[in-house]
């Protein structure tokens, strides 16, 4: 059975980054460093240590933020790469593998960086009402609201909620801002299409997501990232929605079969 374009696969796994390196990234002599380093923590002796762990820094800042990394955002991993030094314990691990560990956080950095987006009141006073509106909703139905539900509730449409969503994302490295968002900065609504989906795919899909369950919806919204969603992994959408990974890929695989009558 082929599946639609549309629909991404949910059960792949992603190599861990660095797990086939083996080599420490730092000098011969930087153990003997690290002590005299711990025990006088002077600028010169940070630039002296930076030196010796600048290919491991280099190597997360490229992992974790991309080839096009700003000055700022390198100068952070710096400052993390020297306060993860402070804790760390030769006997316990790698150096390197220590220093990737604790400087994952880039990510996020970066993400919040690379979010140029100023987003407009009205649509920053809508995220307010949405997210609390999701709390209050979570506690009383025991899972996550489904997007008509949201609408429902706060009297916005689902292309509003979807717009709303999409203001507060990180933008990925290369990707622009959608066309015509700053036209519709503070009003009308923006649709929200799977990159890639035609029309007559884009219609099928939301033929099916209204024939589901509410919890069918959901687990359709999480995985294909509708409406503004980010993409959800089977075990987060497990743990959302109160039932086995098992029964969300159950759920899942009937979804497609669903998709797939209509593949073209």
């Amino acid at each position: 059975m082929t599946k639609p374009k549309s629909m991404p696969s949910i059960l792949g796994d992603v190599t861990p980054p660095f797990s086939q390196q083996t080599h420490t990234g730092v000098a011969d002599d930087f153990a003997t460093m690290h002590q005299q380093w711990q025990k006088n923590q002077t600028p010169e002796m940070n630039t002296q240590m930076l030196a010796k762990i600048q290919p491991t820094i280099d190597t997360a800042v490229s992992s974790y933020v991309g080839p096009s990394a700003s000055s700022a955002m390198k100068t952070r991993a710096k400052l993390m790469a020297l306060k993860a030094l402070q804790n760390f314990d030769p006997a316990k691990g790698n150096v390197r593998t220590h220093l990737l560990s604790q400087m994952q956080s880039l990510r996020r950095m970066a993400a919040h960086e690379q979010n140029i987006i100023s987003i407009p009141e009205q649509v920053g006073l809508d995220y307010q009402k949405l997210t609390e509106a999701e709390r209050a909703m979570q506690d009383r139905l025991s899972r996550d609201p489904t997007d008509n539900e949201l609408a429902d509730e706060l009297g916005l449409s689902v292309r509003r909620i979807g717009k709303i969503r999409s203001f507060h994302q990180p933008l990925a490295e290369g990707t622009t801002v959608n066309e015509n968002s700053e036209e519709h900065a503070d009003g009308g609504d923006m649709a929200s299409k799977i990159p890639g989906q035609t029309s007559a795919q884009d219609a099928w899909i939301n033929f099916v997501h209204g024939d589901l369950t509410p919890t069918n919806q959901l687990i359709m919204d999480m995985l294909l990232g509708r409406n503004g969603r980010r993409k959800s992994s089977v075990q987060d959408i497990a743990r959302k929605l109160n039932i086995t990974p098992g029964a969300v890929s159950q759920r899942a695989a009937k979804i497609q079969e669903l998709l797939n009558k209509n593949a073209l």
